[in-house]
């Protein structure tokens, strides 16, 4: 009998053993399902993944696990067994970015919602040129594009105290979708500005007594006048050093700003044209940016280089001649043969 109650007590205790790391094992398994199930995945970068014909949910999840799109290629394979899509995951290129949670990917990758469009703005483009640019896809045309980029209701939509979205549409590189409108291409375009611009941008236009708006139009200009990149901080420190006295700024490039598809020299009667974005007519900076400029565009507008420079004129070169008076600029106009005196 005592053997026989041995063997039962140990039965138990064996059973009781087993059922605590069954429920073990059951709550890790819940807490790690929950867990990946409610924790987005944020790429660094966008990433791109090719999904060839013929693979299989289980392949697709290792490959998603391997470029750092979900965390778990098994949790993976079950959302699409349980969503009932598993075997309806379609082909084709995709690109991830921004914040995604696991049934966002299934979802992707069941409506095939692939890359169709790379697209590419320089440093320097117009909304002009930006839509040029997107109409080559096809997604929408020009007219459409700049219309929509010149409302008041898309500048009011964006928060941005400028007439139109003109600087606030950085140049890189962007992947567009099907059926993309032109708010969204532009809420693209406008967050990659957004962290371009950190926090220390904005303390330091305070510091200078500067709206952003300020700083992306001056730095726009800026853009438009420097070939290299070392001669941006010099050209900042002219524009500053005339603002602080009060004398135009005489930009050639603010000239002839909306003038829609301008690619010749500057003469001297575009100089004289009617337009509040004319600097030679106008006094301080324009009403906002002509162009997208770069990151170095920008720091350069916040943080000019200290000179006593007041003019400078292109060499030919794409560099130029840099002046504290009018006698020398003169001078230096004569050695290049370039525009009239600033």
């Amino acid at each position: 009998m005592k053997k026989r109650s041995r063997s039962r007590s140990g039965m138990r205790k064996l059973s009781t053993g087993l059922l605590v790391l069954l429920t073990c094992a059951l709550v890790i398994v819940v807490t790690h399902t929950y867990i990946f199930l409610i924790t987005p995945r944020t790429p660094p970068r966008p990433l791109m993944i090719d999904i060839r014909p013929g693979m299989s949910a289980w392949q697709i999840s290792r490959e998603l696990e391997r470029q750092g799109i979900i965390t778990d290629k098994t949790m993976f394979m079950a959302c699409a067994v349980l969503t009932g899509k598993v075997t309806h995951l379609q082909a084709g290129s995709y690109v991830f970015e921004g914040t995604h949670y696991p049934f966002d990917i299934v979802s992707i990758l069941f409506k095939g919602r692939t890359l169709k469009y790379r697209i590419t703005i320089p440093e320097g483009s117009t909304i002009y040129d930006v839509g040029a640019i997107v109409a080559e896809t096809g997604l929408l045309s020009k007219s459409d594009f700049v219309r929509i980029a010149t409302s008041p209701a898309t500048t009011e939509f964006f928060g941005i105290e400028v007439p139109t979205m003109e600087g606030f549409l950085y140049p890189d590189t962007y992947f567009l979708a099907p059926h993309m409108t032109s708010l969204e291409i532009m809420a693209k375009m406008v967050n990659r500005f957004n962290e371009a611009c950190p926090a220390n941008i904005r303390e330091r236009s305070k510091e200078l007594g500067m709206t952003m708006p300020e700083v992306v139009t001056l730095a726009s200009i800026i853009q438009k006048e420097a070939v290299t990149a070392s001669e941006k901080p010099v050209i900042a420190s002219v524009f500053h050093n005339r603002l602080k006295r009060n004398m135009p700024l005489q930009s050639d490039p603010t000239a002839v700003y909306g003038i829609d598809g301008f690619r010749r020299r500057i003469l001297p009667e575009d100089l004289r044209r009617v337009s509040p974005y004319n600097t030679y007519r106008v006094q301080g900076l324009p009403p906002g940016p002509i162009c997208s400029p770069d990151a170095r565009s920008i720091h350069a507008a916040l943080w000019p280089a200290r000179t006593g420079y007041m003019f400078f004129v292109s060499r030919g070169n794409g560099r130029h001649y840099f002046s504290r008076t009018y006698e020398e600029h003169a001078q230096a106009i004569q050695m290049s043969n370039a525009a009239p005196p600033r």
